[in-house]
């Protein structure tokens, strides 16, 4: 039987991933029209020059479809979160059929995304380059069937890199936790008031960074570790999930969470602790919370 794996949605709202996948489309789909036979002596024109390609490829390119990257990759969050799309099995019909839920999306991503990179198009045509002849209801407009088509493949692109982004980092942490689930780290060293000492993870409910010091909770009490956060959580097994930048918690101690404020909740161990965290790392949690359960109840 295929092996499940939980997909986090976080890794694509990241700037750096969203910068990285705009400039692997625009990349693909600029190679792709003037290496296109009919435009293959596209350097040979008239009006062609270095500094308008730069320009074309950069600000009317690069710089606005990061606007439409961004909103896509929210438009999946979203997505995912209304259709419960948070598992994929590890086999070729399980990835096919994972990639295929998302057609809906390929297809009306367009009229999110159309009114605010196209109508800036238009803004940046008209008043900076001075394009004064260009009517937008004729051109820029997004109910128009032939910009519609245009921006489809794009689209198209777009949402394929980031949901792969996704199920590469997913299955990056599944090869991690079967590794660690044959190497596991079952103690940290820790320092006390009195010397170092010897705990078990399984006794950790918390790891928290306070200013520049690392510190590790269990069974109520505080010890000092020279361990940051980045590496502990590479080192301790699938039971641990970051929820903020300061703070790794163990999900057997997790208890509830509730609404605070701003698009932010509170997150509540068993031992009274309470965290921060964001609506979009809150939906990671409980679905690690989900996995953590019926692993332990199978």
């Amino acid at each position: 039987m295929a092996k499940k794996i939980i997909i986090s949605y976080v890794p694509i709202r990241k700037w750096e991933v969203i910068a990285v996948i705009t400039l692997i489309s625009i990349i693909l789909i600029v190679g792709i029209y003037y290496l296109h036979p009919s435009n293959i002596d596209w350097y040979k024109r008239d009006d062609f020059s270095f500094s308008n390609l730069l320009q074309f490829v950069f600000i009317d390119q690069y710089l606005i479809e990061l606007i439409t990257t961004s909103i896509i990759s929210l438009l999946i969050v979203r997505y995912t979160s209304i259709f419960k799309i948070h598992t994929l099995q590890l086999n070729f019909k399980g990835i096919s059929f994972y990639f295929l839920k998302f057609l809906p999306l390929f297809f009306i991503a367009y009229f999110f995304t159309s009114p605010f990179s196209v109508g800036i198009r238009f803004l940046y045509h008209y008043y900076v380059l001075q394009k004064k002849q260009v009517s937008y209801f004729e051109s820029y407009f997004f109910l128009n069937k032939n910009l519609y088509l245009s921006y489809l493949l794009p689209i198209i692109v777009i949402c394929t890199l980031l949901l792969t982004v996704a199920v590469l980092n997913a299955i990056s942490k599944s090869k991690n936790a079967m590794s660690k689930e044959k190497f596991a780290i079952i103690s940290l060293t820790v320092k006390s008031e009195i010397g170092q000492k010897i705990i078990s993870s399984k006794v950790i409910s918390s790891i928290t960074r306070e200013g520049r010091k690392y510190y590790v909770t269990s069974n109520s009490n505080k010890y000092l570790i020279n361990k940051n956060l980045k590496t502990l959580e590479k080192e301790l097994d699938q039971n641990f999930i970051s929820i903020n930048r300061s703070t790794i918690i163990n999900l057997a101690f997790f208890k509830e969470y509730s609404f605070w404020e701003n698009e932010k909740y509170i997150v509540r161990l068993i031992d009274d602790q309470e965290f921060n965290i964001t609506r979009e790392r809150l939906k990671a949690l409980k679905n690690r919370v989900d996995f953590f359960h019926k692993t332990i109840n199978a």
